[in-house]
């Protein structure tokens, strides 16, 4: 699948910003602005989405013209829509939860790990089939994620460490597991027409009601020693203005880069969308080393590190420019055979748009695929029933009137005696008379 050119600048936003809020939340966990166990990332980062989500309705409302309201989907993409928000809700508990445990460092590169766990729920769920290319690109990541551990693990070895963080990699590897399947939920939610808003708007409303319950039951009762008194010395040692700042630009680009993961998802699949976090989270080890490495050695880098990085950047790219399986085949298939299947895709297309407009025209609203099917299959049987009408009609036999009988002409040789016989006549008439 080569790389849609509409795809590029959500792709190049998403990993901006996303490095950015990223390095942002470690800076505001290394300042201690709150205690850990408020878990203050996690609702930053959904009350900014909704945050962002809102306002960015309300400048489209005011933009585009008043269209049909959408219902909200029933049957498996409502089912679908409800559970997103826990995979989401997973994902992100668990990576701030490994973060907190072993540092971003760790975090990121174990956090590749989301790669194969994606393509392997796609092919378990969705059944997705990977072209050779594909699977190319995700080994290479595959072995960038190996050199990175491998360094990480003589590394505890070196420092006689306490043996290897497996809670945090468990963590970890949970949170690659919602992400994965936050994917592939959105993929087959836009597949089935919700828009994107509505899923983020749907994760985020979802997310900050289960954080202000969490706070309400452990963080309200010591309220002044986990948050008034340590945010206070915190704004006084960084200064008031440079951690408004701070919260403020993490939030917005957490928003900026939220608002991108649909469009990633709609256009590329739930597999881009994790090359992109791989990606993303190869910058972010780099960029935190400079940043970080002085004030917390887990975020160094050294020669595997960078190695690791280049691996993974390297196998996303490959795997973003390579052709996807169907796009295999059909370079298989002879041009003619495949121009006419398009033209006939192309037609059944419009059809379909065609139906919905109607549809649309009937309800005032847009159809879920399960109301859209029902509808279809009343419109066949409602035309199997004219047809039926309309044959049984021609079928019945009708009343024939009897033809009335026609006068017979009278013969020429007839004419021909009754006109002589009256000149006869005539003639005896007048001899008659002299």
């Amino acid at each position: 699948m080569a790389v849609d050119n509409g795809l590029l600048a959500p792709l190049a936003i998403f990993i901006i910003a996303g490095a950015y809020y990223f390095l942002s939340a470690q800076r505001i966990i290394n300042e201690d602005f709150v205690d850990a166990s408020v878990r203050q990332m996690v609702g930053l980062m959904y009350i900014s989405d909704v945050g962002f989500n809102l306002v960015a309705s309300r400048l489209s409302k005011s933009k585009r013209k008043k269209t049909a309201s959408k219902k909200a989907p029933t049957g498996t993409p409502g089912l679908v829509l409800n559970l997103l928000p826990l995979t989401d809700l997973v994902g992100l508990v668990c990576a701030f939860e490994a973060i907190r445990l072993a540092g971003s460092g760790f975090h990121q590169t174990v956090g590749g790990a989301s790669i194969p766990i994606s393509c392997l729920l796609n092919v378990l769920i969705t059944g997705k089939v990977f072209s050779t290319g594909q699977l190319t690109g995700i080994s290479i990541v595959i072995l960038g994620l190996a050199v990175k551990a491998k360094a990480l693990l003589d590394s505890n070895d070196d420092d006689d460490a306490a043996g290897f963080p497996a809670v945090a990699v468990a963590h970890v590897l949970v949170s690659c597991v919602g992400y994965a399947l936050r994917g592939i939920a959105m993929e087959y939610l836009s597949d089935n027409g919700v828009d994107g808003r509505t899923m983020t708007m749907r994760m985020g409303v979802t997310g900050v009601a289960a954080w202000g319950a969490y706070t309400l039951a452990f963080t309200a009762r010591d309220f002044g020693a986990k948050v008034i008194e340590p945010f206070s010395a915190a704004s006084t040692r960084v200064g008031v203005i440079a951690s408004f700042s701070l919260y403020a630009s993490h939030a917005l680009s957490r928003g900026i880069a939220s608002g991108t993961i649909t469009q990633i998802v709609s256009l590329g699949g739930a597999t881009v969308l994790s090359l992109a976090q791989v990606t993303r989270a190869s910058i972010i080890i780099l960029l935190s080393s400079v940043a970080f490495c002085g004030v917390d050695e887990r975020q160094c880098l050294d020669g595997y590190g960078i190695a690791s990085a280049a691996l993974v950047i390297a196998g996303s790219a490959y795997y973003g420019n390579a052709k996807s399986f169907e796009e295999e085949l059909d370079d298989l298939i002879d041009p003619d055979v495949a121009d006419e299947m398009d033209s006939v895709i192309g037609e059944a297309e419009e059809i379909l748009e065609e139906l919905v407009d109607l549809y649309v025209e009937e309800h005032g609203s847009e159809p879920t695929e399960d109301e859209f099917l029902a509808w279809t299959e009343s419109l066949k049987r409602a035309g199997a029933e004219a047809e039926r009408k309309v044959s049984k009609k021609a079928a019945t036999p009708k009343k024939a009137t009897p033809a009335k009988k026609p006068k017979k002409a009278a013969p020429a040789k007839a004419k021909e005696t009754k006109s002589k016989a009256k000149e006869t006549t005539t003639a005896r008439r007048r001899s008659a008379r002299k």
